[in-house]
């Protein structure tokens, strides 16, 4: 009788920790900005997403070099800013974003 009131107060313990965690708590630091260019002989949206791709490869490397590994990945930041512009030769792209990282 006193073990299965021991197990049942642990499981309870256990199903409380569990269930008290927030599902993504998050630590951001403070607001990261990286550019890039591309003059690539492509079209206009091709050259336009290239910077893109490349401005956001920059901003995790800056995040990184930063804040550590765990503060580069552009899916967990917060307040993401993309403004891109150019011209008929070449596009470039300005990001921006809080890294953060999942506890």
């Amino acid at each position: 009788m006193r073990t299965t009131s021991l197990m049942s107060a642990a499981a309870l313990t256990i199903a409380f920790a569990l269930t008290s965690a927030p599902a993504e708590a998050k630590v951001c630091k403070d607001v990261v900005t990286a550019k890039a260019r591309s003059a690539a002989q492509l079209s206009d949206a091709s050259r336009e997403r290239r910077a893109r791709e490349n401005a956001i490869a920059n901003w995790k490397k800056r995040a990184r070099d930063t804040y550590g590994w765990r503060y580069s990945f552009w899916r967990s930041a917060e307040e993401k800013k993309i403004d891109c512009g150019g011209g008929a030769s070449a596009k470039h792209c300005t990001v921006s974003a809080k890294p953060c990282k999942l506890i």
